[in-house]
Order: C-alpha cells, then structure tokens, then sequence
C-alpha cells in the first residue's frame, strides 16, 4: 500500500471537511438550514477496496456527503406567515430545476397572487400552486383558508432517508437519493415559529480544530516519507 496515497487521500478528505464546515457556519443563522457532515469509509474497507485506487484527478472516492436531518429548535416570531414544521417533512416547492424541499417555513403572496416562500419559489399543494386574491391564514394541518373557505393544503413531504438529500442553497435541497415515504405519524405545523439551523457552532469550531490538526499530521507523513526517500537514494548513490 502506497504511504503517500493514503496521506494524499486524507489530506483531500481534510480540505472537503473544511469546506462543509465553513458551509456550515456561514448558514448558522439561516432558518431551517440542515448541517452537512462528510462521512468516510472506515480504514479496514478503503484498505480492502485498494486505497490507492481510490485516489484519482477528481479526489478521492471514499467519502460521502450527507445532511444531518434533525430538527432545529424553534423561534417564536408572531408573524402569521411564518410556520415551522413539527414532525419530520419538508414544505414542496417548485425550484428552477424541479421540485426542491425545505424547511423555511416564511411564506408570502408575490404579484401573481401565489404562496411562494423567502426565494420567491411557488409553494406546492396537493393540487399544485396556490393562487390566492387576499388575506389568508394556515391550519395546523396545513390548511390555507381565506376566510371560511379552504383553497388548499400545503404539500408536506416525508422521506425515509433524509440524510441523502442534496443541498441547493439557501436552506432548499433536492431529492438526490432520498425516498418519499408515509410516515407512522403525519407532521403538523407550529403558526407564527421559524425554526432555526441545527448547526452548533462550538462543535463545527471542535470538528474545524480536530481536521486541521489530522491535516497537519499527514503533511508530516508525507514530509517524513519524502525525507526517508531521499537519504535512501543517497544511500544507494554512494555504492
């Protein structure tokens, strides 16, 4: 097994770590915001499956990224529009590049009289987008009523596996390889809360010192090994 493909593919792994960690932080304060982990395969399976092989021109092979579903704690903010989901769905809405999901739970009317969220992306119901002519409120069951009449109800979405969604931006994420499912027990919503990210920015900052130290620590690898080389080489010159 070569010592510099296995430096080389730890120091790759660091650099990708750093980027989900600054991503992380830069949307600390963003609502509904799930925090990206970069999951690694264990030593034993990349030492089975040829380490070295793993490493290519477009880095390394054996890591994955993933979201961390779990909810954020929820901000009361008294604003009618604004709702957070209690229970595990995603609000549906209709993205540039197909239907995205996402937690914001900040809605208003645009100009076309339609309930799109704070990117201005139209908000799916079971029927489609929701037009509405005036003031509206929602239920707890999704409900969009004007008045006493009921003119929707919001779209919320269950996967089994929401950790395989893929991140777009701006708290949205597309379904990547995630599986719509029906839960055991449907989610409700919380009128007048937005639900803050679930990052924690005193464990990103524990997660940021400990892979700078391991990147540190292959370089020295790396040095070492070169260093080693050398005095072999010279070595053999003087025979």
């Amino acid at each position: 097994m070569d010592i510099t493909a296995v430096a080389a593919s730890g120091m790759q792994n660091d650099l990708r770590r750093v980027e989900t960690i600054s991503q992380n932080m830069a949307n600390l304060l963003t609502p509904g915001y799930k925090k990206q982990i970069l999951l690694s395969s264990s030593f034993a399976r990349q030492v089975d499956g040829g380490l070295a092989q793993s490493v290519t021109a477009s880095g390394p092979s054996m890591t994955a990224l993933n979201i961390d579903p779990a909810a954020g704690t929820l901000r009361y903010t008294g604003n009618p529009q604004d709702m957070a989901i209690d229970g595990t769905a995603f609000f549906e809405v209709a993205g540039p590049q197909g239907p995205a999901y996402t937690r914001q739970g900040g809605f208003h009317v645009d100009v076309r009289g339609r309930l799109v969220n704070a990117q201005g992306y139209p908000v799916m119901g079971m029927g489609g987008e929701i037009v509405l002519s005036g003031p509206y409120a929602i239920d707890p069951n999704g409900d969009v009523r004007q008045g006493d009449q009921v003119l929707a109800r919001l779209k919320l979405v269950h996967f089994s596996n929401p950790e395989a969604l893929e991140p777009q931006g701006g708290g949205g994420y597309r379904q990547g390889g995630a599986v719509q499912a029906t839960p055991e027990t449907p989610s409700s919503l919380r009128v007048g809360y937005q639900e803050n990210s679930n990052v924690n920015s005193a464990q990103e900052m524990v997660r940021l010192t400990e892979t700078v130290r391991h990147f540190e620590a292959m370089q020295k690898v790396m040095q070492g090994y070169d260093d080693s080389l050398e005095k072999t080489i010279r070595k053999l010159g003087d025979f």
